[in-house]
């Protein structure tokens, strides 16, 4: 959990790309927040992702810019940041069932990116910034293309990570040393 954590806040010192339009950047952040729900079980996932939150509200620059503090979560992006608990949560129960193959995982996590956590962005982004619920899901749309690629690495390279965290797992409980006899 730990290293998904620091996974997550180095991908906030990759610059994010501004729209311009809108004031919610481009961000790589959320590859992290996806392959935490991909990864972890979702008591694991709340638990980073609510780590993660608490660090980035109580005010240390662990957001993508090196931001953090309560005015982000007040502002245009803090429907995004709700979402990134929801849907990382979300995302670990739900592949948790069902299909485990590429094409299943990359399903999964593309549903999540763009209807959860983009839904919840979005209902912030209109609360926050005052606008049309319409508007605001017109100026998400902006997001979608890059949600889908990077829901398709996050699926490639997630499952890989997955396959291989679980190994170790099964390697060290059948490595388990007998009991002792006195």
């Amino acid at each position: 959990m730990a290293l998904l954590l620091a996974i997550i806040i180095e991908l906030g010192l990759v610059p994010n790309l501004p729209i311009g339009l809108i004031p919610v950047p481009i961000t790589v952040q959320n590859i992290g927040i996806l392959l935490v729900g991909l990864i972890l079980t979702p008591g694991e996932a709340a638990i980073t992702i609510g780590a993660f939150l608490l660090l980035a509200l109580i005010g240390m620059p662990v957001l993508t810019g090196m931001r953090g503090g309560v005015a982000v979560f007040m502002g245009p992006t803090g429907g995004y940041l709700l979402g990134y608990l929801v849907g990382a949560v979300l995302l670990a129960w739900w592949t948790s069932h069902g299909r485990q193959d590429w094409f299943g995982l990359f399903a999964k996590v593309a549903i999540i990116a763009v209807l959860v956590i983009d839904l919840l962005g979005i209902v912030g982004f209109a609360i926050n910034m005052r606008m049309a619920f319409s508007k605001a899901v017109l100026a998400n749309a902006f997001f979608i293309p890059g949600d889908v690629i990077k829901s398709a690495l996050v699926a490639l390279v997630g499952r890989r990570l997955k396959n291989k965290i679980d190994a170790t797992k099964l390697k060290f409980s059948q490595d388990q040393l007998p009991e002792a006899k006195f």
